[in-house]
């Protein structure tokens, strides 16, 4: 069964970015500053977040939870910084179809690279059509026969 919302809540979340790099483009250009531009998308997203789980109410891990995490789940929010003020600069530079065609290139590099190495994930979670296009994908790199090493 393929799981079609989802599929197309990722093509939306995905076609809203162009949107956030205008918007933090033009907000940089009013402040003229891109960390304060980039604190103020922060905060907004903070607000909203805020009020979210104040409607929603989950229930809110333990200070010992959060100690047992692996350290790597707070890089988000530093890789989060990077990319927003990364893109206050450079969206008014490059523009926004550059910019978010290059975004879309490095996502998908390291998408594959961590895929390939199963990085961050203990296995492959992937269909037998993903399976099968890696197959594909090997082929067109090592010919239509595996090669052998060579000898040592």
């Amino acid at each position: 069964m393929t799981p079609w919302p989802l599929i197309f809540a990722a093509l939306a979340t995905g076609a809203v970015v162009p949107l956030q790099l205008v918007f933090n483009g033009q907000l940089g250009g009013v402040l003229r500053n891109a960390f304060t531009a980039s604190l103020i998308v922060f905060v907004v997203g903070a607000a909203l977040l805020l009020a979210l789980v104040a409607i929603m109410r989950p229930q809110l891990p333990s200070l010992a939870e959060l100690m047992a995490a692996p350290r790597t789940v707070w890089l988000g929010g530093v890789i989060a910084t990077g990319y927003i003020v990364a893109t206050v600069i450079i969206t008014p530079r490059l523009g926004v179809g550059l910019t978010t065609g290059l975004i879309l290139v490095g996502q998908l590099c390291m998408a594959l690279a961590l895929d390939h190495f199963w990085a961050l994930s203990p296995a492959p979670r992937c269909s037998h059509r993903v399976g099968l296009l890696r197959e594909r994908l090997a082929r067109c790199r090592n010919g239509p026969v595996a090669r052998k090493p060579p000898p040592r």
